[in-house]
C-alpha cells in the first residue's frame, strides 16, 4: 500500500494549492472539506489499484509504479493549467494534448524546479526496485485466493468510502458540477482524481448517447434563434458600403491587450505606431476578448464564425472536420481571394484543416516561409510581415488576407537585440518581458503599415487589428498577483478591498484593442460602444457593404454605435457601464458593478440577461456540437 500512500499524498497537496484569482469571493476553503476531498481520493485510488493486487509481486510492483506515475503526470499537468489559466484542465482539452511538443517553451515557462519532487518518490522507488527486482522474482506468490481477498477488501474498503464524493455530489452546493467552467472549485471537494472520473463519466455519457445530446426541440430551438438573429446583424449603419469593393487585411495579433495602448513608461510610449494608427481608425476602446480553453484557435473561431468557444476544449481541436462557413467563406462567394498566414506549424490548433473549412482558399504555414531565426516559437514578427507583404502585393484584388502573429506568445523571451524598450526596475520581470515583445511588435508592425502606405495598399484595403485573447501571466501563481495588480490598473489600484471586486482591473485583464481603418482615415475616431469577438465578423462585411443575411452568426455590426451585450463563455457580461461577473450564467454566484463608479448593482435586477446569456451560448453549442451551420 506504499504506493497509494504516495498517490494519495500528491492529490492531496493539490488540493491545497493557493486560490486563483478573486476565488475567494466565491469560494471559501476550510480544513473539513480538505479531508472530505482527501478521503474522496483515497476512495477513487483504492478502487482504481485494487484489481492490481490480483497480480504477482514483480509485476504488481511495476503496475504499481506506473498507476504513481500516471497520477503524478495528471497532478502536474493540473498545477501546470491551473498556473497558466487560474483553473484545472478539461478531459475535453486532451484532445489537443498532442500539440504539447509544438507548446513546449511555454509549459517549460510555467515549470518551477520544485516541481521535479513530484517524482522524487518514482525515483527512490525504481532504485529500489533494481535492487529487490531478483527477490520479488523469485519469491513464490501469494494464493490466488488470497490475491482475490486483498483486492476484494480494497476494492470494498474503496466503494465504501466512495459514498463521501457520491453524497457531495448529489448534493452539489452552488451547483458546482453542473459547470464546465471553473472546475477547481469542484475539485476541491472531491479531489482532483475523482473529479476527472466524474467528468470523464459525464463524457463517456455524452459519447454512447450522443444522438440525445440535444434533443430535436433545441435544435429547431438553436436553428431558429439565429435565423431570428439575422435582422440583428445585418442591420445597416451609415457606414454601410463606405469601403464596399476594397481588400480586407486582418491581423490577429498573438496576446494583445488594449491598456498597453497609449501607455508610457516614462517619457516613452509602450506602442506609438499602434496608438498612432488607432487614431486614424475606428477605435473600438470597451472591446473584450469572448475565447475561452482554445486561446488562439477561440480568437479565430469567435472572430471569423461568430459564435461562441465551447466550455471546454476548443472547436478546432474536438469538430476539426465539421462544416463551417465563416467570414472568408461569404468573402470567397463575393469573388474575393480569400488568405491565411501563421509563421508556425499549420498543425497548431488544426489550423491546416479547419482554415479551408472557414472559407481560406489558400493558407501559409511555416513551411512557406524561409525560417531566418527564431523568436520564441519561431519566426518573428518583423520577418513574417516582410515576407508575406509580396504575397500581399501579388493577390487578385479584391483580396482578404488573416495573418496571424507570434512573436508576443508566452513567455515572451526576446532576444537581446530587439530588447530596445528600457523599463526601470521591470528587467526580467513577466510584466516587463511582455511590454517589451509589444513595444518589438509595435515596431515592426509600424514599418508594415509604412509599406502598405507606400504601396497605395493601404487606401484600397480594410485593415483590422485586434487581439485574439488576453494574455496569460500566470493566473494562478501568487507570486505575480501584486506586479499583474500594478500592470493592469496602471499601477495604482482602484476599487475598495470591500467591494470583492477590481472593476478595473477585470476590465484591464479583459479588455483587448479592435482597430478598424478604412481608406484614406475615414471616419476615424474613437468608439466606445462594447463590443467582442462575436461582432468583427458582422462589422466588416457591413463596411464592405455585403448583405450576410445567410450567415450564421450570433454578434452584431459595431458601427451601429449601440453597446453590445457581450457574454463569456461562463455566462458573465458586460454592456455598456453594466459588469456582471459569475460562475455559472446564474444569478445566486453573481456580482454585479457600475464600471464608471464602482457601485455594486443588485445581480436580481438582470435575471433576464442572466437568461438570455444562457441561451446565447447554448444555442451557440447546438450549432456546433450537432454539426448545424449550413453551408448556404
Amino acid at each position: 500500500m506504499l504506493f497509494v500512500g504516495l498517490m494519495w499524498a500528491k492529490l492531496s497537496l493539490f488540493n491545497r494549492q493557493p486560490d486563483p484569482n478573486g476565488a475567494t469571493e466565491w469560494y471559501t476553503w476550510s480544513w473539513q472539506q480538505a479531508a472530505l476531498a482527501d478521503i474522496s481520493s483515497l476512495a477513487s485510488l483504492l478502487i482504481l489499484t485494487a484489481p492490481l493486487m490480483l497480480l504477482a509481486p514483480a509485476r504488481r510492483f511495476v503496475a504499481f509504479w506506473l498507476a504513481d506515475l500516471t497520477v503524478t503526470l495528471i497532478v502536474l499537468a493540473d498545477v501546470l493549467h491551473f498556473r497558466f489559466y487560474g483553473d484545472i484542465a478539461s478531459l475535453s482539452s486532451a484532445s489537443a494534448a498532442w500539440q504539447l511538443p509544438l507548446i513546449w517553451r511555454n509549459v517549460a515557462a510555467v515549470l518551477r524546479p520544485r516541481d521535479l519532487l513530484a517524482f522524487s518518490d518514482l525515483a527512490v522507488v525504481a532504485l529500489v526496485w533494481l535492487r529487490i527486482q531478483r527477490a520479488l522474482r523469485s519469491e513464490p506468490p501469494e494464493p490466488r485466493w488470497f490475491r482475490r481477498a486483498v483486492a476484494g477488501c480494497v476494492f470494498g474498503s474503496g466503494c465504501l468510502l466512495a459514498i463521501v464524493p457520491i453524497r457531495i455530489i448529489r448534493k452539489d452546493t452552488d451547483a458546482v458540477f453542473q459547470r464546465t467552467m471553473f472546475r477547481f472549485f469542484g475539485a476541491r471537494r472531491i479531489g482532483l482524481l475523482t473529479w476527472h472520473l466524474y467528468e470523464g463519466r459525464r463524457l463517456l455519457d455524452r459519447a454512447l448517447f450522443a444522438r440525445q445530446a440535444f434533443t430535436t426541440a433545441e435544435r429547431e430551438h438553436a436553428l431558429t434563434f439565429v435565423a431570428g438573429w439575422r435582422p440583428t446583424a445585418t442591420e445597416r449603419s451609415p457606414l454601410f458600403g463606405v469601403a464596399r469593393g476594397k481588400n480586407l487585411i486582418i491581423i490577429m495579433v498573438e496576446s494583445l491587450h488594449g491598456f498597453p495602448m497609449g501607455l508610457k513608461i516614462g517619457d516613452r510610449d509602450v506602442m506609438p505606431n499602434l496608438t498612432a494608427f488607432a487614431n486614424r481608425s475606428l477605435y473600438f476602446s470597451n472591446f473584450y476578448g469572448q475565447t475561452a480553453e482554445g486561446n488562439t484557435s477561440d480568437g479565430e473561431f469567435t472572430s471569423l464564425q461568430s459564435l461562441y468557444p465551447l466550455a471546454a476544449g476548443s472547436v478546432q481541436s474536438r469538430f476539426p472536420t465539421n462544416t463551417y462557413r465563416g467570414l472568408p467563406a461569404i468573402l470567397a462567394e463575393r469573388s474575393y481571394a480569400t488568405m491565411s498566414a501563421h509563421g508556425y506549424f499549420g498543425d497548431l490548433w488544426n489550423m491546416r484543416t479547419v482554415h479551408p473549412r472557414l472559407g481560406f482558399q489558400r493558407s501559409f504555414f511555416r513551411e512557406d516561409y524561409t525560417q531566418t531565426e527564431a523568436v520564441g516559437m519561431g519566426l518573428p514578427d518583423g520577418e513574417f510581415f516582410n515576407q508575406t507583404l509580396p504575397r500581399l502585393e501579388r493577390e487578385p484584388q479584391p483580396f482578404m488576407a488573416f495573418l496571424i502573429t507570434l512573436s508576443t506568445h508566452n513567455d515572451w523571451n526576446l532576444p537581446e537585440k530587439y530588447q530596445t524598450f528600457a523599463i526601470p526596475g521591470l528587467t526580467g520581470a513577466v510584466l516587463g518581458e511582455y511590454l517589451q515583445s509589444l513595444h518589438y511588435f509595435d515596431t515592426v508592425l509600424g514599418e508594415f503599415i509604412g509599406q502598405l502606405e507606400r504601396d497605395g495598399l493601404l487606401d484600397r484595403s480594410v485593415v483590422a487589428i485586434y487581439g485574439d485573447h488576453r494574455a496569460h501571466f500566470g493566473a494562478g501563481d501568487a507570486s505575480n498577483q501584486a506586479e499583474l495588480a500594478k500592470l493592469f490598473t496602471r499601477y495604482s489600484r482602484w476599487a475598495p478591498p470591500d467591494t470583492g471586486l477590481d472593476v478595473r482591473y477585470w476590465q484591464a485583464a479583459h479588455r483587448l484593442p479592435l482597430i478598424i481603418h478604412l481608406p484614406h482615415d475615414e471616419a476615424a475616431g474613437p468608439r466606445p460602444v462594447t463590443g467582442g469577438h462575436l461582432d468583427i465578423a458582422p462589422t466588416l462585411l457591413n463596411l464592405l457593404g455585403i448583405e450576410n443575411s445567410d450567415m450564421v452568426t450570433l454578434g452584431r455590426d459595431l458601427t451601429r454605435g449601440v453597446d453590445e451585450f457581450v457574454v463569456f463563455r461562463n455566462g458573465s457580461f458586460v454592456q455598456g457601464d453594466t459588469l456582471c461577473v459569475t460562475l455559472d450564467a446564474s444569478v445566486t454566484t453573481a456580482r454585479c458593478r457600475n464600471t464608471r463608479t464602482g457601485d455594486r448593482l443588485d445581480p436580481a435586477g438582470f435575471a433576464t440577461r442572466f437568461d438570455q446569456a444562457r441561451e446565447r451560448l447554448h444555442a451557440s453549442d447546438v450549432l456546433i456540437e450537432a454539426n448545424l451551420i449550413p453551408k448556404r
